[in-house]
């Protein structure tokens, strides 16, 4: 049995592992464009910020771990150019016939569709061009990021940090807002204002160019003249192989699946972000592009194909981020969502101190709930605060309990545990869940 996984990221590394466990016999192929598998690209920032200087470090694994210990034949730098009902041809002029095929291709950069121009503008996506990114934002004084999502305000902070002028341009009325609220998403605001940055937002792009040895970036309200444009307008399914196999492209865009990870032909798999997946609140077709989620998906998807039947339930749609002194996570729908889904929903936001009052050094959470009236369900929360463990663990706790549909009431009587040196013995999402229970 040969199984041809395309795309040697989170999602295709961990699809090729599973199989090999579970059937060591099987002959499994993995074809990677790039010289990196198993990388994380989230690590992209740090990078250009200084943190790390290794780029080996953005691979967990190496090729050669996966060629010598698990038995996995990875193939760098070589990418699939065509696909065909049981056989591949690469760039090499390689053909390989499949028995199982495995897409697991991942997203590329949305690009607006403005007109852009300039040997100064980039993208941050893929690790194995982190390097030469670095070595030319490294000359720039000034850098224009366009949009404000995750890796904008990752981009931001990485050249504050490093000194620079940087300035935010987003058709968004505030930053971070598939996840957040307005109403939580104003402390990233300010504190974007007070480390520097200059927040341009509501503002449309019309064009970005080059004007002699400089970039510009003009809008519908401005024009901005930087060293260096980074785009962080977001990604988009990479479903060209998808397209040429005549598969079932989802509602998201995505490559439709099963919750096997099975697309509309049974031979075919995709998994990570090149696969669409399901919320588990509004049971509706959902894309969530992070690598948590391509690593599970390609579990299963490497289970079924060795001949075990496991699901995919979904996803609660959980992220984090930091900008400077503050996190910020969420989890579940934001109220906006919510209310474009149908729903009926109320909310409540606190503030709390993440310690007991007496403990020094405590600092503060501020925690959104949001629930469906009359169920109780809980649907989504957000969390911003200036301690990462605190956000990571409220986060990570109510995205369980958005997984088995808990409700309101379920989290209040939560047994959670109390220390004075971590928490107040009403944690703030207790505190939460008995406003927001009061007011159901």
């Amino acid at each position: 049995m040969r199984i041809v996984v395309v795309g040697g990221g989170a999602a295709g590394m961990s699809t090729a592992s599973r199989i090999k466990r579970i059937k060591p016999d099987f002959d499994v192929m993995v074809f990677e464009s790039s010289n990196m598998v198993s990388h994380a690209p989230c690590g992209i920032p740090y990078f250009l910020e200084g943190l790390f200087n290794d780029e080996s470090l953005f691979m967990h694994y190496t090729p050669d771990y996966f060629i010598n210990v698990r038995g996995i034949k990875v193939r760098t730098n070589v990418s699939v150019v065509k696909v065909y009902d049981n056989f591949i041809l690469t760039n090499t002029g390689e053909r390989v016939e499949w028995d199982y095929l495995v897409l697991a291709t991942g997203s590329i950069p949305r690009i607006p569709s403005a007109p852009i121009s300039g040997d100064r503008v980039f993208t941050i996506h893929h690790p194995s061009r982190a390097m030469e990114t670095r070595k030319l934002l490294e000359s720039a004084n000034t850098v224009g990021i366009v949009g404000s999502g995750y890796i904008g305000l990752e981009v931001a902070e990485a050249m504050r940090v490093k000194g620079k002028e940087v300035i935010m341009v987003s058709r968004s009325s505030y930053p971070l807002s598939r996840s957040l609220d307005g109403d939580m998403s104003m402390l990233i605001i300010d504190e974007m204002v007070r480390s520097g940055v200059k927040v341009k937002l509501n503002e449309s792009l019309i064009e970005v160019s080059k004007q002699g040895g400089s970039q510009v970036i003009i809008t519908d309200s401005g024009k901005y003249i930087v060293d260096a444009v980074v785009l962080a307008t977001g990604v988009v399914p990479n479903v060209e192989l998808a397209n040429m196999l005549n598969l079932r492209i989802g509602e998201t865009g995505a490559v439709w699946v099963n919750e096997h990870m099975i697309t509309s032909n049974e031979r075919i798999y995709a998994v990570g972000d090149v696969a669409e997946t399901t919320s588990v609140v509004t049971g509706k077709p959902y894309w969530h592009p992070f690598g948590t989620t391509a690593n599970k998906m390609g579990y299963i998807a490497g289970s079924n194909i060795a001949g075990l039947r496991l699901r995919f339930p979904g996803v609660a749609g959980t992220s984090m981020t930091r900008f400077m002194n503050l996190y910020a996570a969420s989890t579940g729908l934001t109220e906006r969502e919510a209310i474009r889904h149908g729903l009926k929903v109320t909310s409540v936001i606190i503030k709390a101190e993440t310690r007991a009052r007496y403990y020094p050094g405590h600092g503060e959470l501020t925690v959104k709930l949001i629930a469906e009236k009359g169920s109780g369900r809980i649907i989504g929360g957000q969390f911003i605060g200036n301690d990462g463990g605190q956000v990571l663990g409220r986060v990570n706790t109510l995205a369980s309990l958005i997984l088995k549909r808990a409700t309101v009431e379920d989290l209040f009587l939560s047994d959670l545990a109390y220390l004075p040196p971590v928490t107040q013995v009403w944690d703030p999402l207790i505190i939460a869940a008995r406003q927001l229970f009061n007011k159901l």
